[in-house]
C-alpha cells in the first residue's frame, strides 16, 4: 500500500477539490491547489512539493484573494517548466458573479504573479473553468485554453478562452455547445500532440440521463468539430443523503501519441450498481476523433464509485483514481487502476486489479458542514510523472476535518506497488 503524505496542515478550516500538476522540468516539483474555508467564506490556496511529494509547503491564499465564494482550482505546468493555477473568484448571494482567473509561478510554487483574467463572467457567473496547456511542436510560448461553462448570461453554455502569450492575455471566450446551455456540467479540458485539443463535458439525455459529450480541434482551438455524444449513463452517482460529492467527467490526452481518455462513473438506482468507466479515442489532425464504446473498468453494488479521475503517463498506461464509498460500512477510500501500455493508441486498455491508495478508510460525514450538507467538493486530482509514477490527491477526513492527501505510485508490470 503507497505511503499517504498530507498536503495541509494550516490554519484553514476545511480543504476541498485539490488538484496537482507535475513540473516536466523536475518531476520532484509538484504543485497544488485547493479550495480552502475561511469562516464563511472560501478562498483558493497553493501548496507546492520539491521532493516528489514526500513534504509540502503551504503557500496561503493566492495573491490579490479576498476569499468569498471562490473555487473550482485547476493548475498546470508548460514545458518550460512555468505553473498556472486557474481557478473562480466569484461574490457570494442570490445572483452569484464571478470571472475566471489565472496565476503564474516561475518559481515551482514559491511564489504568483498578480492574476489575469482569463474570462469575465460579466452579471453572470464563469462554473468550472478547466486549464490545459498546449503540447508537442507548438511555439514559444505554448498555448494556454480554459474550457468553462458560463450561465447567467447571454452565452450560456460550453465556452472556451485561448491565450497565444503564455498567459498575458485571453483571447475572448467562444461557443463551444451554445445548445445544452446552462445544462452543460463541468467542462475539462486536454491537450495532445500537433495542436490537439479535447473538450467533454456531461449534457441532459433525452430520458433524464446524463450524456458526456466531446468536442475536438486539430488546429490548436481554431476551430472545432460539433459536439459528439460519446456515452451515456443513467446517473453518475446515488443521492448520498447529507454528503455530497457530485462530480463530472475527466479527461486525459497523451503528450506525444494522440491517445485520449475520458473517465466518468454511472450509477443504476433500479440495480444498485455502480460503474467506473471509460471511453478512448486517437486525435487526429483534421479529423473527427471516432470514440470508442465506454468500457466497463469497475462495477459493484458493494461500493459506490465517485468523483474519477485520469491521467496517462510517458509509456502509455492509463490511469484512473476514483473514491469508492463502502455501502456497508460508509467509509470512504480511494482507488487506483492502472492498465498496461495500451500499443498501439487504437487498442482497448486492460487494467489491474484496483489498488487501495488510502492507508485509512474515512467518513466522508466528516467532511465541511454548509449547514445544508457535508461537502466533498466536485473533483479530486491525478497527475503522470516522468519514470511511470502517478499522484493521486484527494480530500480526506481522517483526522477529524477536511485535509489533503496524496501518494506517490509506481506501477510495475501487472501489479502495483508504493
Amino acid at each position: 500500500m503507497p505511503t499517504n503524505a498530507r498536503v495541509t496542515d494550516d490554519a484553514f478550516a476545511a480543504h476541498i477539490e485539490p488538484v496537482l500538476a507535475v513540473n516536466p522540468r523536475d518531476p520532484h516539483n509538484l504543485l497544488a491547489a485547493c479550495r480552502v474555508f475561511v469562516r464563511s467564506s472560501i478562498g483558493l490556496a497553493t501548496y507546492a512539493s520539491f521532493d516528489g511529494g514526500d513534504t509540502w509547503r503551504e503557500h496561503g491564499l493566492l495573491p490579490g484573494l479576498v476569499p468569498d465564494y471562490d473555487g473550482n482550482p485547476t493548475v498546470a505546468f508548460d514545458g518550460h517548466g512555468r505553473g498556472f493555477v486557474c481557478g473562480v473568484v466569484a461574490a457570494q448571494g442570490p445572483s452569484r458573479q464571478g470571472d475566471a482567473l489565472v496565476w503564474r509561478t516561475d518559481d515551482g510554487g514559491r511564489s504568483f504573479r498578480p492574476p489575469v483574467t482569463a474570462i469575465a463572467g460579466g452579471l453572470g457567473l464563469v462554473d468550472h473553468p478547466w486549464l490545459a496547456i498546449g503540447t508537442g511542436l507548438l511555439p514559444s510560448p505554448v498555448p494556454l485554453y480554459i474550457a468553462a461553462r458560463m450561465y447567467g448570461t447571454a452565452d450560456d453554455g460550453v465556452v472556451l478562452a485561448r491565450s497565444m502569450d503564455g498567459g498575458r492575455t485571453f483571447e475572448s471566450p467562444r461557443a463551444l455547445d451554445s445548445a445544452t446551455g446552462a445544462q452543460a456540467t463541468a467542462p475539462v479540458a486536454a491537450a495532445g500532440p500537433d495542436g490537439s485539443l479535447t473538450v467533454v463535458y456531461g449534457a441532459r439525455s433525452h430520458d433524464g440521463g446524463v450524456v458526456l459529450r466531446a468536442v475536438s480541434s486539430g488546429d490548436h482551438g481554431e476551430s472545432f468539430t460539433a459536439p459528439q455524444d460519446v456515452a451515456e449513463v443513467p446517473a453518475m452517482a446515488p443521492d448520498l443523503g447529507d454528503v455530497t460529492a457530485r462530480s463530472g467527467p475527466a479527461l486525459a490526452a497523451a503528450p506525444d501519441s494522440g491517445l485520449v481518455c475520458a473517465a466518468l462513473t454511472g450509477f443504476d438506482e433500479a440495480t444498485g450498481m455502480s460503474r467506473l468507466l471509460l471511453t478512448t479515442s486517437t486525435a487526429s489532425a483534421g479529423r473527427t476523433p471516432l470514440w470508442n464504446e465506454a468500457m466497463t473498468v469497475a462495477a459493484s453494488d458493494k461500493t459506490v464509485f465517485l468523483q474519477p479521475q485520469v491521467a496517462v503517463d510517458d509509456s502509455l498506461r492509463i490511469a484512473i483514481s476514483v473514491y469508492a464509498l463502502s455501502v456497508a460500512t460508509l467509509r470512504m477510500d480511494v482507488l487506483l487502476l492502472v492498465s498496461d501500455p495500451v500499443r498501439p493508441a487504437t487498442m482497448p486498455p486492460t487494467f489491474a486489479p484496483p489498488l487501495r491508495v488510502t492507508t485509512r478508510a474515512f467518513d466522508p460525514r466528516q467532511a465541511i458542514d454548509t449547514g445544508s450538507t457535508h461537502w466533498l467538493g466536485n473533483y479530486q486530482g491525478l497527475a503522470a510523472a516522468a519514470g511511470q509514477v502517478f499522484h493521486p490527491i484527494w480530500t480526506d477526513t481522517r483526522t477529524g476535518r477536511a485535509q489533503i492527501f496524496t501518494a506517490a505510485v509506481r506501477p510495475h508490470g501487472r501489479s502495483l506497488r508504493a
